[in-house]
């Protein structure tokens, strides 16, 4: 699990693999409240029924944007992002720590994490990319995730002016 950036006065955003998702140690010991899973939907909140509600989970399957409606206009990328970024925001603004993870916490994972470094601290895909890669260097935005993010890229751009 890597620390990517930290909220000025708030919680810490992480990208991790399943390992750490699983592990109840490791979340506690890194303080994570928050969990997004980048992974498809049938995949395993792990501890989303257990603990007492000790997580909050947002399922995020990154992998499927393609799918979802209008992505092939700047309101339909904001659309599709806007429960990562609002679910993220809410839980740093508090102070509360955030994980992204799938399988391996390099590519779903790792583009959503580039994702919310590209909202959160406003750079470009690519030196976004660069910012996550030198703390995570596993982190590969690969397939259709290069094109997302120069939507994500235009979207951001165009709601500034």
């Amino acid at each position: 699990m890597s620390p990517i950036f930290r909220v000025p006065g708030g919680g810490t955003f992480f990208i991790g693999n399943i390992r750490a998702a699983a592990s109840l140690e490791t979340l506690r010991e890194h303080n994570i409240t928050h969990i997004i899973n980048a992974q498809d939907v049938d995949s395993e909140n792990f501890h989303e029924h257990t603990n007492g509600g000790e997580f909050a989970y947002l399922r995020f399957p990154i992998a499927h944007w393609w799918r979802a409606p209008d992505v092939a206009v700047s309101a339909g990328v904001r659309a599709f992002y806007a429960p990562l970024f609002s679910f993220a925001e809410r839980a740093l603004q508090r102070g509360e720590n955030v994980m992204v993870h799938c399988l391996a916490g390099a590519h779903r994972a790792g583009t959503s994490g580039i994702s919310l470094v590209m909202y959160f601290m406003n750079l470009s895909a690519p030196q976004a990319v660069g910012y996550v890669r030198e703390r995570r260097p596993i982190v590969d935005p690969i397939g259709s995730f290069p094109d997302l993010l120069k939507r994500l890229e235009k979207a951001l751009r165009e709601k500034k002016a």
